[in-house]
């Protein structure tokens, strides 16, 4: 809960909630807040919690700064020497690691105290960050980045736990969808700085990575608190009554909250898919972007395209999220493979940046359905005392479906040419999709029976 002598010490981060409130779509029936999903009143909400706020600059100052991890592939190939097949299995094991590092943030997260562990894993991997910048392209800096890259992916389950933590129950997809914005406002503007640094100065990605995770963990031990207790948090973000009861309240390990509720099993498994499509972004894009447009073109389309997909994020959230919010979380998940499939697909008729640009504000809208529908989701299903550790477990399945993405892709590009990878690419979209809306179909049936 919010320490009350606490919000009263801040100073930055209440004008940043006053700048978000005033952001609002109105109609004549009813308001909503730019990241409210629903709202019967005819009075706007209570501000989100400050935590809230928080890692909304947390997110955005991190993505801001994300020098490293999406040119890590051209880094491999461009700067290393890797050919396409090894630069798949190093981001394989990039990818394994990510996992571990999921697994033992979950873990973390749920045993101390949850803001002190994020701030901690990100203070580490700005260290790594700065170990490479002093190294240099070396044959251990790939290396270290692995391991940095792994150590951030164990923020990501904590982040997730602390906002279902401290967001009551029927604010929880705004409080989601409002860190999904920050962090694609920086995202629009690091890889273009990032493709503009790989050519000039190299090096610089690694020091400038790092100063932004210090001024991230700076963030978190000023103003983010958390839930004291799993209790805590459990009360503070009680149901009010049109949310999903979390089944497994009183497992005893994570494995026993999936068997209770085999649909957030069903979603994690199908996960995999989705993640092997999504993932295509940070390893066959960059390749056929370099082979469609040349090895000095080529890293500065793909920091335009990577700016493209994050500007798409910050103009259009707010609009998908108000059209798509009578949608079921499941049906929005679903519906954002049905756009990946499009959006993915299209690059096999890329024949400059302007269509390379549109495909991706098109798989951009389903990335928002997907990222903005996907959290609510496994926070409504998880019990308290068990979110960063169900969190880790659905980002573990990613992981699964992002390693998979690299080890596929390589092969067929090295084959085939990097172009032949988007068919294939669509069509595991569309079965993505089509999983997505059974197992919906087959959480509503579920539904009727219980009601």
């Amino acid at each position: 809960m919010l320490n009350i002598a606490y919000a009263n010490n801040t100073t930055v981060l209440p004008k940043l909630t006053r700048l978000v409130d005033a952001m609002s779509v109105h109609d004549s029936h009813f308001v909503v807040p730019i990241f409210t999903m629903k709202n019967n009143s005819a009075t706007p909400r209570s501000r989100l919690p400050l935590d809230i706020y928080a890692l909304f600059g947390v997110r955005l100052v991190v993505s801001a700064g994300s020098f490293v991890g999406p040119f890590l592939t051209m880094m491999l190939t461009m700067k290393l020497g890797y050919d396409e097949a090894r630069a798949g299995v190093f981001m394989s094991i990039v990818s394994i690691l990510s996992a571990l590092g999921l697994v033992v943030g979950g873990k973390l997260g749920d045993k101390f105290n949850r803001p002190r562990v994020l701030r901690t894993l990100q203070a580490t991997t700005a260290l790594a960050y700065i170990a490479c910048g002093l190294m240099g392209f070396t044959a251990a800096t790939p290396f270290v980045i692995a391991f940095a890259m792994g150590v951030l992916n164990g923020t990501w389950p904590i982040i997730n736990a602390i906002v279902a933590d401290v967001a009551p129950a029927d604010q929880r997809k705004e409080s989601f969808s409002l860190l999904y914005w920050g962090n694609n406002i920086g995202f629009s503007i690091g890889p273009l700085i990032a493709g503009l640094l790989f050519t000039a100065a190299p090096r610089v990605l690694f020091f400038g990575n790092a100063v932004v995770l210090l001024a991230a963990a700076g963030i978190v031990t000023m103003f983010v608190r958390g839930a004291e207790t799993p209790e805590t948090a459990s009360e503070a973000a009680a149901p009010t009554g049109t949310e999903t009861v979390a089944v497994g309240m009183g497992a005893s390990s994570t494995w026993s909250v999936f068997k209770a509720n085999p649909v957030l099993m069903l979603y994690a498994a199908g996960s995999i898919l989705t993640a092997f499509v999504y993932n295509q972004h940070t390893f066959a894009l960059p390749i056929f972007l370099k082979d469609a447009l040349g090895t000095e073109a080529g890293p500065k389309a793909y920091g335009i395209v990577m700016m493209t997909n994050g500007l798409t994020v910050v103009v259009l959230t707010a609009l998908v999220v108000l059209v798509s919010r009578r949608l079921r979380s499941l049906s929005a998940v679903a519906l954002s493979s049905a756009f990946y499939a499009v959006g993915f697909g299209s690059y096999w008729f890329v024949g400059g940046l302007h269509v390379a640009v549109l495909a991706t504000v098109v798989w951009t809208i389903g990335e928002i359905l997907g990222s903005t529908n996907g959290n609510a989701f496994i926070a409504e299903r998880s019990p308290p005392a068990f979110r960063s550790r169900i969190n880790s477990a659905v980002s573990f399945c990613y992981i699964a479906g992002n390693a998979l993405a690299p080890l596929a892709a390589g092969p067929i590009a090295r084959t085939y040419g990097s172009a032949s990878i988007w068919p294939f690419v669509a069509v595991c979209a569309l079965a993505s999709a089509a999983f997505m809306f059974g197992v919906d179909r087959l959480d509503k049936n579920a539904s009727r029976r219980q009601g």
